[in-house]
């Protein structure tokens, strides 16, 4: 009975989506897991141990003799039952030395060689990849049995399914291994995944195991039955227990559970907490106890039951499939395949993070670019351990081709397993052997794997190439069972290469000398206590007297007083010998003894002395060499530290007897030969200095005496000496703890002389200093009355022009309202006579635009104008604008055109629509037919525009044309010429307003100027009533005074008042009003100018005349000066202010608002 490709392939991706997706909730997962429910996954995880060769493999070897399987599953159960402190030491040493991989922990303990990395990654690559075969093999082997197409690896669909298989392995475990950089961090979601694969490979395989015994059969005794008198199995029962091949493999097994990367990766590495060895010790055994329990029924059904040509690796799926189960042979390749997936998973996993860390990444970090940006290098390290698992896949893949279809699982897992029990003399050497040094696991490495490819692998290739055994000396010899021994070729082949490893590395290890840096690795991992616990437990039978008593010895009285002393007051204790001691005070004195001891040797000695017994002789002697050691490599070290300083130094001992010194030092005082040794009195060398005379003139013995003085009372001191030929040296002593004394010596000439250099350019550079500070000075002053002379002529010039305009509106409104009053009486007046009026009225408003607008350029560059920005309609102002404008279209017969728009807009209404009028005024001025005031929306702005036909303006003009009294002459103009500051003042007012002015023209065309702006949401405001307009009309006979110092002034107000139908008086003065009071004159309106003669003012003067007449007369003050403080002053006395020169319309209106008021 078979299955189709479609069900088999459908299935086993399922399969892998279901590991992908446990793997992806392990690594999302928020929280962690519980403790208990973590150590049952991390007990699991350890079963990635049973691989395809446990699955498969143990039914082919049971079937071949009973008890052949048991090794595999026996030396596991004994190293966890009986000797479970290996695997906490290790784990216990990964985590103090951060471990990553065997090829770390390994190198780590000896030296930290990179070089014994690589060779221990080199050599799990060459022992995994038969392993990874086999899983290819068993993998193969299950799909070619469901789809009906024999067990026969060497077909061309069978290299193929092999192919296809290490090519999705290698993407699965692409996807699930290296998604993260760090290898240190614990992988919950592969080590969660892997708990779930030992589960089910386990109740696959019991599921089949239960079918045979109790489906087939009654039971274990009834299949035993069976078989005692099946004829096919008499040859089998023949078969006797190959007790010493057993032995062999259950050493191999034990060793191999230590060794095997995966497991090593799996138990060591992904460990959280050491604790969880404590379950998983009863659990892992118990695991395998049930994995072995259905081995040997499953082995004897398959041979009663099945052909006799049917391979035996085969049972597992093959009695199901014979008995028309295909659902439980589909279940028994989906546990086959999940013991091979989650052994390759985490092998290759291993494997990369070997090859990156231990052999490509030493390469990256001696190129010179290394200094990348992290992502580069995590991107160029995780693609490197992806390609690697790819290659490592493959290589496995050429490696099932090499072993071919005649070797069993069983066959390949121990090679396998003999390849990395080649790492057990190193592992266990690294663990408890201190002597084990980096030469001797070299030699033994070597040793090893020789012995192990020549015994074991060559044989395999060559029957699977049809290769002789004669062509290679000694193969045939031991395929023969030599000197009678009862052991298989394989058995012969794992003895002879780990015995050789063994031998060599200790051999090698006695004979040659440890390295310094490997005798303290050694302190650090053989001293290394997995039982140790600690705790703050009070030790009754030693007292802190005989700890400070066992440290005296080695490091002296007083310097173990004086430390017992200070960490009895970190604890904020007074130290009292007599006080029980518990083990943070054994820890201080193993620290204390460590400096001179070592880290090991010092926790035998301790450990000794808790316990009260002697120290053997040897332990004895092996302490004072390793002291001796330590000795002599510190003493090489500061030897070494003081060569290397570029001052000259020289120690004394509390005797005053030279100990060391430095090269430097006789360099700097040209010692004779011989003078300088160990032990010399320093006063000798000292008197040989006073007598050369380097210390000045004097006594040479009073010298030495002061100085040994200083040297015997501790006291530190500095000082300097000038020799004869120019050189500095300055002498720095200071004292040294428990005695002794030490001095350096250095070469401060070219310092000195830099001093002295610097301190010449340091006066030289303060004269030059003070100079430049002295021009500066000046130069600020002069600055200063430059300033002020600027800001003085400013006010000069805006005094000037405000004075100018004053005096200049003084006749001009004279002059307007004798041309109002004339304009009254038009009816009466010729033709010509109009005619001439509304030219001189045409001509006197042009001139009060000009004078007008020097006052506001004055105002504007003297920075007195502000703006009162607030939002307010634009239909408003275009309506003001719009009257005004049309009016003057009609007179000039141009072609005025406006588009308004109900929006609201935030500015200052004057300013802007003086802006407007100034650029309306130049269109009318240069257009020809047609003017356009009109609006555009951009966004939260509004763009007012002003178009015209007129001559346009070159682009090399257009600034230009924003500068004071600048105009285009070449320009026809149809009105009068002005002065040029109608554009200056527009783009003056739009800085202040902070609105974009914009010009654009097509010269003969026409022009286009614009200013932008903002928009405001239109304010709630209450309905206006309406009001009905009605004509400004005066009250009849209404009484008014008018004062002023300038006749003409009152003879033009007098004549247009009274042709309003006033009765009006005239002043010039306070004296003339009194008399016009004297005579009973009572008007009911003021008309004052401000400025008046003798300095009086027309406020004061209001304010004089309503005390006189006693009754609050309103009045209007009229002036040319326009100035915002003078306004709010004349508002502030009660009074409204007009400009001069008057518009009759707006000077008729007050009247009547004030009278009808009153």
């Amino acid at each position: 009975m078979t299955l189709s490709n479609g069900l088999i392939a459908a299935v086993a991706l399922a399969y892998m989506a279901i590991l992908f997706a446990i793997a992806f909730y392990g690594d999302r997962r928020g929280t962690a897991l519980s403790p208990r429910l973590r150590a049952w996954v991390y007990s699991l995880s350890l079963a990635v141990y049973c691989s395809s060769w446990t699955f498969f493999g143990a039914v082919g070897q049971s079937a071949g003799q009973l008890w052949s399987f048991l090794p595999i599953y026996l030396g596991p159960i004994l190293l966890m039952l009986f000797a479970p402190w290996i695997l906490q030491k290790m784990v216990m040493i990964s985590k103090q030395e951060n471990i990553t991989s065997i090829a770390d922990f390994i190198a780590a303990r000896y030296g930290k060689s990179q070089s014994l990395a690589v060779a221990v990654a080199l050599i799990c690559m060459v022992g995994v990849l038969p392993y990874i075969a086999l899983q290819l093999k068993a993998i193969v082997l299950g799909v070619n049995l469901l789809i009906g197409g024999g067990a026969d690896a060497n077909s061309v669909r069978a290299q193929d399914t092999a192919l296809v298989v290490s090519l999705v392995l290698a993407l699965f475990t692409i996807l699930f291994g290296t998604r993260s950089l760090d290898v240190t961090e614990h992988h919950r979601g592969m080590v969660l995944a892997i708990a779930f694969e030992s589960l089910v490979k386990l109740l696959a395989f019991l599921a089949v195991g239960i079918f045979v015994t109790y489906g087939l059969y009654d039971g274990f005794d009834d299949l035993l039955r069976q078989a005692e008198v099946a004829p096919q199995l008499e040859a089998f029962w023949q078969e006797s227990v190959n007790w010493p091949s057993m032995l062999v493999q259950t050493f191999v097994a034990m060793l191999a559970i230590l060794c095997l990367p995966r497991q090593f990766h799996v138990s060591v590495v992904e460990n959280t907490e050491p604790q969880d060895l404590r379950l998983a010790r009863w659990v892992f055994p118990a695991y395998l106890t049930l994995a072995a329990l259905f081995v040997v029924p499953i082995a004897l059904a398959g041979q009663m039951l099945l052909p006799s040509g049917v391979t035996a690796d085969s049972f597992v799926i093959s009695l199901p499939l014979a008995e028309a189960h295909p659902l439980l042979a589909l279940l028994a390749f989906i546990g086959g395949a999940s013991a091979a997936t989650g052994m390759v998973i985490v092998a290759s996993v291993a494997l990369s993070t070997m090859v990156s860390n231990d052999m490509l990444l030493p390469w990256l970090l001696r190129r010179q670019n290394t200094e990348r940006p992290f992502e580069a290098f995590r991107y160029w390290m995780l693609s490197v351990r992806r390609i690697s698992i790819v290659v490592i896949l493959l290589l496995a893949y050429v490696c099932y081709r090499l072993l071919g279809s005649t070797s069993s699982l069983a066959t390949i897992g121990q090679i396998a397993f003999a390849a990395i029990t080649q790492l057990a003399p190193a592992m266990l050497g690294a663990l408890y052997w201190k002597q084990a040094n980096r030469r001797g696991v070299f030699a033994g490495l070597g040793a090893g794997a020789v012995l192990w490819f020549y015994t074991l692998v060559l044989p395999l290739v060559a029957r699977s190439l049809g290769w002789s055994l004669e062509l290679f000396p000694g193969l045939s010899w031991l395929a023969s069972k030599p000197l009678g021994l009862p052991i298989d070729p394989l058995t012969l082949g794992v003895v002879l290469a780990l015995a050789g490893n063994w031998l060599v590395f200790a051999l090698v290890s006695m004979l040659s000398r440890t390295r310094v840096s490997e005798h303290w690795q050694a302190s650090r991992f053989i001293g290394q206590d997995s039982n140790l616990r600690p705790n703050n437990r009070t030790l009754l039978a030693v007292q802190l007297q005989d700890l400070l008593l066992l440290a005296g010895r080695f490091v002296g009285d007083e310097r173990a007083q004086h430390s017992f002393q200070r960490f009895a007051l970190r604890q904020g204790k007074v130290f009292n010998p007599a006080q029980p001691a518990n083990s943070e005070w054994i820890a201080h004195t193993e620290r204390l003894l460590a400096s001179v001891l070592g880290a090991s040797s010092t926790r035998a000695v301790v450990k000794a002395a808790i316990e009260g017994r002697e120290m053997q002789v040897d332990a004895v002697v092996r302490i004072v060499g390793e002291a001796s050691e330590v000795l002599q490599f510190n003493r090489a070290l500061l030897q070494g530290a003081i060569e290397n300083i570029t001052q000259g130094i020289s120690v004394v001992d509390q005797s005053l007897r030279l100990v060391a010194w430095n090269r430097r030092y006789l360099e700097l005082f040209d010692y004779p030969e011989g003078l300088v040794r160990i032990g010399r009195p320093i006063g000798d060398i000292i008197r040989f200095n006073a007598d050369r005379g380097l210390f000045g003139d004097g006594d040479p013995q009073a010298q030495v005496d002061k100085r040994l003085h200083w040297m015997r009372q501790g006291n530190a001191h500095t000082s300097e000496r000038q020799f004869a030929d120019g050189r500095v040296i300055e002498l720095i002593g200071n004292p040294m703890p428990g005695g002794g004394f030490v001095m350096s010596f250095t070469d401060i000439t070219a310092f000195r002389q830099a001093e002295q250099a610097l301190k010449d350019a340091n006066e030289g550079l303060e004269q030059r200093v003070s100079q430049r500070t002295q021009e500066l000075s000046a130069l600020n002053q002069a600055l200063s009355e430059a300033k002020g002379v600027a800001e003085t002529a400013n006010q000069s010039k805006t005094r000037l022009l405000a004075a100018v305009s004053h005096d200049l509106m003084q006749p001009l409104n004279a002059a307007r309202l004798f041309s109002a009053a004339l304009s009254h009486q038009a009816e009466a007046l010729p033709r010509e006579a109009s005619e001439l009026v509304r030219q001189l009225d045409s001509s006197l408003r042009s001139a009060e635009d000009l004078i007008s607008d020097l006052l506001d350029i004055s105002r504007l560059e003297g920075g007195r104008v502000q703006a009162d920005r607030k939002a307010f309609p634009l239909a408003s102002l275009f309506d003001t604008l719009g009257s005004e404008f049309t009016a003057l279209a009609q007179q000039q017969g141009m072609d005025f055109r406006l588009r308004g728009s109900r929006a609201w807009i935030d500015s200052d209404s004057k300013m802007l629509r003086r802006v407007l009028q100034n650029f309306l005024t130049n269109a009318f001025r240069y257009a020809q037919g047609r003017v356009l005031l009109g609006v555009r929306r951009q966004g939260d702005w509004l763009r007012l525009e002003v178009w015209d036909r007129g001559p346009g303006i070159p682009e090399d003009k257009r600034l230009v044309i924003f500068e004071e009294f600048k105009r285009l002459d070449s320009h026809q103009t149809r009105a009068e010429k002005g002065l040029g500051l109608g554009l200056a003042i527009a783009d003056r007012l739009c800085k202040v307003l902070e609105h974009p002015l914009e010009v654009r023209s097509w010269p003969g065309k026409g022009s286009v100027f614009s200013v932008s702006v903002p928009l405001v949401r239109q304010p709630r405001m209450p309905a206006p009533r309406p009001v009905a307009e009605a004509p400004v009309q005066l009250p009849s006979n209404c009484q008014v005074l008018c004062i002023d110092n300038e006749d003409s002034i009152l003879s033009g107000m007098h004549s247009l008042l009274s042709r309003w139908g006033c009765q009006v008086w005239t002043a010039r003065n306070r004296l003339e009003c009194e008399h016009l009071l004297d005579e009973n004159v009572r008007p009911q309106l003021a008309l004052v100018d401000y400025h008046l003669d003798d300095g009086d003012t027309g406020t004061e003067l209001m304010a004089w005349l309503r005390t006189r007449l006693e009754s609050p007369i309103p009045g209007v003050v009229i002036s040319a000066d326009g100035r915002p403080e003078l306004i709010a002053a004349v508002h502030a006395a009660g009074l409204d202010f007009l400009a001069k020169p008057v518009k009759p319309a707006a000077l008729r209106a007050l009247i009547s608002r004030h009278l009808h008021l009153g």
